[in-house]
């Protein structure tokens, strides 16, 4: 008898349902996503239809990856790696969102030159004594000066108190309290920024940027008056025309809440149709007539040098550059010694080349090493005095501004390069302490859209204008200074380089005119032709040494190459102080300029 066939029973694989924190993972995945959307929406850089493009795409991706985690992923090995890739695509987006809206912030900190001063306390330490965080500081002593600035102290200390437990040793002022620092009494101090240069220009400090470390800085905004504002010219649409920013770089460490001397004075004239880039820097004492037309109650349209209208605000300076090339000038960006380091050790330095027979064994604007011939690579504190040195130099403060111009270049190629994605916080937190424009957001905004899209090939041209050692009255100081009187045939070709860039000439055709008209392709000019220059530059008449016989003139200055007060430019005998020694009037070199400004 044949056994009776059993049926077997089929087998049901049960679905194991999510668990606590997949769910978890998966919410915060969406949240944080949302979060990312939210601030791309509001920093404003993409087009709507890219940002809804892509808003969709993650998120229909991010539904699809969550359907084939819960319906396929059964064993444990594999719903644990699904979990890690949701929680690390939740952090990216989390991360993401907070980059943007520091970002977005610091579009409103940079563009506040017509309504906010940007205010600074920094807590410093010595790098000698090895404190390298607010942390190390705990059980330490903290120096303050209260009477500097009461307010920003308070918040100073508030933000170091929330962070370390700390004594604190209140100083009456400034110099005692980083006396102090140096002689062991206290571990740091905290003091505002506006004063660091003055500990700078105090006898036994001059090294103090290059000996300490800046552990914390507190940043608060106060309003600016009306009367130093500076409204830009803006141009309709900044992807499509050509525009030109001045940067003003002061002569100052801290923050910029005070006008100061214009030691920088370069010209960006941008194009973006032909992806033109022209450099033109201007020397910091050419001898101008100062223009007040951007703000007729802060100076006297009086013949002084460039860097003295810096003392009457940007956009004294502004105007005078506009006066005296004949152009526009659509923008200001105005930075310090601080933006500088702060800005080149937030992008891990620049490289830079220098040709043998430049090498610099120590640079004597703050005694920090120097180059050597080849590639150096620079931090923060070497790049700043690479930009500033000239004394090292035979050409003297012609090199310093071909220097500053190899500066700007290697940052230019660091900030469009991949690279600024890894540094971006860094950057961020740089320019928003010392860094000023008055280049609206949303235009910054629409021209990082056009970078972002287009990643434009940039070709960046360099001119230099050149001039002639001088000695003029300064009508900022009352005093004969020495002065630079520029080249009347390099102005023009600065100026024409201008409109060949703003008219849309190629790269090519500014680069050759550039060359052709470089201080290295004029040649030295003779004493007369230099003379002969510098009077029709100031409207004045040049007398040579056969016509010298009207007994009512006397001698004014003469060049370089003088070794005689013969064939120089005359005026009249009774205006010109006789006797008088001019010696070389660089402020970092301590002398003259320094003394009396």
């Amino acid at each position: 008898m044949a056994e009776p066939v059993r049926k077997q029973k089929k087998k049901t694989v049960r679905r194991r349902r999510p668990g606590l924190l997949s769910i978890v993972a998966v919410l915060a995945m969406f949240v944080c996503l949302g979060l990312f959307v939210l601030a791309l929406v509001q920093i404003d850089l993409l087009p709507s239809h890219i940002l809804l493009t892509g808003a969709v795409i993650l998120a229909v991706s991010l539904l699809i990856y969550v359907i084939l985690w819960f319906k396929f992923a059964r064993k444990t090995a594999a719903r644990v790696i699904c979990w890690l890739v949701a929680v690390a695509l939740a952090c990216g987006f989390f991360v993401g969102a907070d980059y943007l809206k520091k970002t977005d912030e610091v579009f409103d900190n940079v563009t506040n030159l017509t309504d906010r001063i940007a205010n600074t306390v920094s807590l410093v330490s010595l790098k000698k004594d090895n404190i390298d965080n607010v942390s190390d500081l705990n059980g330490k002593t903290v120096g303050t000066v209260p009477e500097a600035d009461p307010e920003g102290i308070a918040k100073g200390l508030q933000e170091l108190q929330s962070k370390a437990s700390v004594s604190v040793q209140d100083y009456p002022d400034v110099i005692s309290c980083v006396q102090a620092l140096y002689d062991g009494e206290v571990q740091a101090v905290l003091i505002p920024d506006n004063t660091r240069q003055i500990i700078h220009e105090t006898d036994g400090f001059f090294e103090f940027q290059t000996d300490s470390n800046v552990l914390q800085q507190t940043v608060w905004y106060t309003d600016r008056t009306k009367s130093a504002a500076n409204d830009p010219d803006s141009v309709a649409d900044i992807t499509r025309d050509p525009f030109t920013v001045l940067i003003s770089g002061n002569d100052s460490y801290g923050s910029l809440n005070e006008n100061s001397r214009s030691d920088v004075n370069m010209l960006l004239t941008i194009d973006p149709r032909t992806q033109v880039v022209l450099i033109t820097s201007i020397p910091r004492d050419s001898y101008l007539t100062m223009s007040c037309k951007k703000d007729e109650t802060a100076c006297s349209p009086v013949d002084d040098k460039l860097t003295h209208t810096g003392l009457y605000g940007v956009g004294t300076t502004e105007s005078t550059i506009e006066d005296y090339l004949g152009i526009e000038i659509n923008y200001t960006v105005r930075v310090n010694f601080s933006s500088l380091v702060n800005l080149v050790d937030a992008m891990g330095g620049i490289d830079v080349e220098i040709p043998e027979g430049l090498e610099v064994d120590t640079f004597y604007a703050n005694g920090t090493e120097g180059v050597k011939a080849g590639w150096n690579h620079l931090e923060g504190e070497r790049a700043l005095a690479f930009a500033r040195e000239r004394h090292a130099y035979q050409d003297g403060d012609n090199q310093r501004i071909r220097n500053q111009q190899q500066v700007m270049r290697a940052l230019i190629d660091k900030i469009i390069s991949p690279e600024l994605l890894f540094r971006y916080p860094a950057l961020m937190d740089a320019v928003s302490v010392a860094f000023e424009t008055n280049m609206p957001a949303d235009q910054i905004k629409s021209f990082l859209r056009y970078e972002l899209l287009r990643r434009p090939n940039w070709q960046i041209i360099s001119y230099a204008i050149a001039g002639d050692p001088d000695t003029q009255l300064s009508g900022t100081i009352g005093s004969y200074v020495a002065v630079t009187v520029p080249r009347v045939e390099m102005t023009e070709a600065a100026r024409t380089l201008i409109l060949m860039t703003e008219n849309g000439d190629s790269a090519d055709e500014v680069r050759s005119y550039a060359e052709a008209h470089s201080v290295d392709a004029a040649g030295s000019l003779s004493v007369d032709q230099q003379r002969a220059e510098r009077a029709a530059g100031m409207g004045e008449t040049y007398v040579p040494d056969d016509q010298q016989e009207d007994a009512g003139y006397a001698p004014v200055y003469g060049t370089e190459d003088d070794s005689s007060e013969d064939d120089v430019l005359y005026e009249d005998a009774g205006t010109v102080p006789q006797g008088n020694d001019f010696s070389d009037p660089e402020d970092d070199a301590g002398s003259f300029e320094y003394t009396y400004e």
